[in-house]
């Protein structure tokens, strides 16, 4: 597509007198009809006037149109259209902000637009877009329907595509597409694809909870600072307000790396990270060469932590499934235990908190000639928790 823009210019460079630049469009005409560009009703003039109605047997150039206009292969408006408008394979308007920058149009399309393969305006547009491609080189109000991309600098409203959503500098309004949803500012609203990132979700208050007004929705989402809601396998940001909701939920702000010994297993690795609402915990476990017990074992749980202003002390709750790996017996067919814990934490130094803290356990499956846990009550049994933070 960009091979065919590009011969549009070179033909409206051949076509058309240098004097072109600081031409006023003014000129008033009913109606424009056009075998090909340079060779219509009004011939080479036709760049300097305005239309209700155009007519383009294969291609047509025009100032601008105010109506409507149809091309058997496409439709270039150099200032502005508005209205309704067909081409067999593209419509462009606003080529006046690319090839003379210096008089600028804010808004350059304004209606409805439909191609086969590209739509693009250079300006603002406002309407709807359906094409394989759309573009808005500035902002966009209303809707893109792409059948494999859409692009704006910023969009109000919305974009739907067969692939990849774009708005450069942020969006309002919703993006969906079954690959990747990209707004790279400011984003409120939703985003459902596959993989979504927006660099600001939602704004941001000590209120941010479901009732936020931005989702993404996905496999994997990415936000630089999320204060919406996240909803994902995976989900991924710098600073996390919001609520993520996914089984691994990142907070490159937030996190926690604790090394324990339990009553399950002698000594454990526990990593903590997610929002400011809850955390998502891996856990970690080996028994060394202790008879009797399970050899390794590893857990997945949500944990919710509280601090004082001075973040010197906190007291966490969690609950998690553990899945143990006993001797000769395959990882899966090991014993499951359901574990909850209460553990307090104080500053020991300025770099590591003292970790001490008690658990209940549920055994949820055995097997046969399972040694008991170390502190034995039949199903459920009570833990103990020591580590360093």
């Amino acid at each position: 597509m960009k091979k065919f823009t590009r011969l549009l210019h070179v033909l409206l460079f051949i076509v058309i007198p240098l004097k072109l630049s600081s031409q006023s469009y003014t000129k008033q005409s009913k109606i424009h009809i056009s075998a090909f560009p340079g060779f219509s009703n009004h011939k080479v003039d036709e760049i300097f006037n305005h239309y209700k109605l155009s007519l383009n047997l294969t291609s047509g150039v025009t100032g601008s149109v105010s109506g409507i206009e149809l091309g058997l292969i496409s439709n270039y408006n150099y200032e502005k259209f508005q209205g309704i408008q067909f081409a067999g394979l593209a419509n462009i308007s606003g080529v006046n902000n690319r090839l003379n920058p210096k008089e600028k149009l804010e808004e350059t399309f304004n209606g409805f637009q439909i191609a086969t393969i590209s739509n693009k305006t250079f300006g603002d547009g406002a309407g709807v877009q359906i094409s394989t491609f759309n573009a808005a080189e500035s902002g966009f109000t209303g809707f893109q329907l792409g059948f494999l991309t859409n692009k704006s600098r910023y969009l109000e409203g919305a974009q739907i595509a067969g692939l990849i959503n774009s708005s450069k500098i942020g969006m309002v309004g919703f993006q969906i597409a079954p690959l990747f949803n990209y707004s790279d500012g400011q984003t409120n609203g939703l985003q459902l694809g596959l993989f979504n990132y927006a660099r600001t979700a939602g704004f941001g208050h000590e209120f941010s909870s479901f009732l936020s007004d931005t989702w993404q929705i996905g496999l994997i989402t990415f936000s630089k600072v999320n204060n919406g809601n996240q909803i994902g396998l995976i989900n991924i940001s710098g600073k996390n307000n919001g609520v993520p909701l996914g089984l691994l939920n990142i907070d490159a702000s937030k996190g926690r790396l604790s090394f324990r010994s339990t009553d399950l297993f002698l000594s454990n690795v526990s990593i903590a990270t997610g929002s400011r609402f809850f955390g998502n915990m891996l856990q970690f476990g080996y028994n060394f060469s202790i008879n009797g017990l399970p050899v390794w074992g590893m857990s997945y749980g949500l944990e919710k932590e509280w601090s004082n202003p001075e973040k010197t002390r906190f007291i966490s709750i969690s609950a998690a499934l553990w899945q143990q790996k006993a001797k000769n017996i395959k990882l899966l067919k090991g014993p499951k235990i359901l574990r909850s814990e209460l553990i307090y934490g104080f500053e020991l130094t300025k770099l590591r908190d003292l970790e001490i803290g008690i658990a209940a356990n549920y055994q949820l499956t055995k097997m046969e000639n399972q040694d008991p846990p170390l502190l034995n009550m039949g199903d459920f049994f009570p833990g103990i928790v020591l580590g360093i933070q």
